[in-house]
């Protein structure tokens, strides 16, 4: 193999490395048509240097033709793409331009195909300078109708050329693409015109190839630091936005902070304040020496009414300042602790008897894992809620039942009750911390509720409007392999 030939190889293994990574480039960024263009552009490159390295050292006229036909195998779908990729490089539309190289690079892979580009008859042996030494080599004649085809697709190359020009007037990245690729084009040009008037080539084009793939590949890798500049600010400017974005959350956790600080302040000094001034009034009745034996009875009833209800008071307030991590002990029996729950809350010193409370439980209802003094205490929050929400009396309805959520098997327990209900507005903000719309309370019964739902792995959801009544829903998984918390 001749010198020329072992470096039209060389060339070749170059063109088919950038075709393969640049269309290896493209599959993983869909958003860059140019570089499947450039990949085609380079496939054409690859087979067009091969075959001209068989040109090289072609002894026979067999030999000429196959290499031959094997060059424009490369040459015509290399001319399609160059068009094709140097319009989207520039932004260029030029849809029907486009569509017309396609065209004639098709028809004239298939007019090689069908062996009408060169005639086989007078190709012969003859001696030359064309790639830069002495080579004895069969050349073929081309046909008419290759030479028409080939003539189409250097008008086209071209434009691809003009086109390339005119952007490289407003971009400095393109101006050494353009000027390698116009020296190219022109020694191309060069080698048909010699062709064509029966004067031995210098084989401009053989070589020459590699200039506007070298050009166009460091327009893309400067692409590619653009890019890398760009992510690289784009990094910097969300770290800034990070930093600014901690900064005004740490200043809004504050403004919370000292929000809830306040909103808890103003309910134990409306929430301690009148029961200690109730508490005071029933010392100062008892300190009297004339006290009546019942009148006494009654004061020591009221203080031992607002000792009971400033002890729910500091617990609720432990309950929902506390973190809430569940203790798993022994599996819990859910029907049973829902009546244990519903006979605390009843049995308080609030009057009920104006309230029918009936229970619908299931026979059998699964056991869950979790704590039993938490999901106790949320339940009975729930309960006391609703006999709140009662006060001319009405029904509240319990039910507890096995059920599945998202396919997970939990246990479901909901309270209905026929109270004064809630509206949207209300509805939305009921689990809120410290938010409440009757005289007395923290409002921190269903916020504590759930957290402990949460907690377990679970849920509250709230149905209600006003003058309709309320139901609330408790859901719990029966097992803790999860603590995402279905959607109610």
């Amino acid at each position: 193999m001749s010198w020329t030939a072992t470096a039209l190889v060389a060339w070749s293994g170059i063109f088919g490395f950038a075709g393969i990574y640049y269309g290896a480039l493209h599959l993983m960024r869909r958003q860059n048509p140019e570089y499947i263009s450039f990949a085609g552009l380079c496939g054409g490159l690859f087979l067009y240097a091969l075959a001209t390295a068989f040109t090289v050292d072609s002894q026979s006229p067999a030999e000429a033709v196959f290499a031959q036909n094997l060059q424009h195998l490369g040459v015509m779908p290399a001319t399609a793409f160059f068009v094709d990729f140097v319009l989207r490089l520039t932004d260029e539309a030029h849809p029907r331009v486009r569509a017309a190289a396609m065209i004639n690079a098709a028809l004239g892979v298939c007019a090689v195909l069908a062996g009408l580009f060169f005639d086989a008859g007078v190709a012969e042996p003859t001696y030359d300078w064309s790639h830069g030494e002495l080579t004895n080599r069969a050349i073929a004649d081309m046909s008419a109708v290759g030479m028409a085809f080939v003539g189409v697709g250097v008008s086209f190359a071209f434009y691809g050329v003009v086109i390339l020009f005119n952007a490289a007037r407003g971009r400095r990245d393109l101006r050494g693409a353009a000027v390698m690729t116009g020296i190219a084009l022109a020694g191309g040009a060069w080698d048909v015109l010699a062709r064509l008037l029966d004067v031995t080539p210098i084989n401009f084009s053989s070589h020459g190839a590699l200039l506007p793939v070298l050009g166009f590949s460091y327009v893309l890798v400067g692409r590619f630091t653009q890019v890398d500049r760009q992510l690289e600010d784009r990094t910097q400017e969300l770290a800034r936005s990070y930093d600014y974005l901690r900064v005004t959350q740490q200043a809004l956790v504050k403004k919370e902070q000292l929000a809830a600080v306040g909103e808890l302040s103003a309910v134990i000094a409306h929430e301690v304040r009148n029961p200690l001034a109730i508490i005071k009034n029933a010392v100062s009745g008892l300190r009297r020496k004339e006290l009546r034996p019942d009148d006494g009875e009654t004061l020591l009833a009221i203080l031992d009414e607002e000792t009971d209800r400033l002890n729910r008071l500091i617990n609720d307030l432990l309950a929902y300042a506390r973190p809430i991590s569940p203790e798993h002990g022994e599996p819990v029996d859910m029907r049973r602790l829902v009546m244990h729950a519903v006979e605390l809350a009843a049995g308080g010193s609030r009057d009920i008897s104006h309230i029918e409370i009936e229970l619908e439980l299931e026979n059998e209802v699964a056991e869950v894992e979790g704590d039993e003094a938490l999901l106790r205490h949320a339940l009975i929050n729930i309960v006391d809620n609703a006999l709140q929400a009662m006060p001319l009396g009405g029904t509240l309805t319990v039910s507890c039942r096995d059920t599945e959520v998202e396919g997970r098997p939990c246990v479901a327990v909901e309270f209905h009750d026929t109270g004064e209900g809630m509206d949207t507005i209300v509805r939305s903000r009921a689990r809120d911390p410290f938010f409440t719309t009757r005289q007395t309370g923290t409002g921190l019964g269903l916020a504590i509720v759930d957290r402990v739902a949460r907690a377990h792995g679970g849920s509250v959801s709230l149905e209600s409007r006003h003058g309709q009544g309320t139901m609330v829903s408790f859901l719990v998984p029966r097992d803790r392999s999860s603590i995402a918390p279905p959607t109610s």
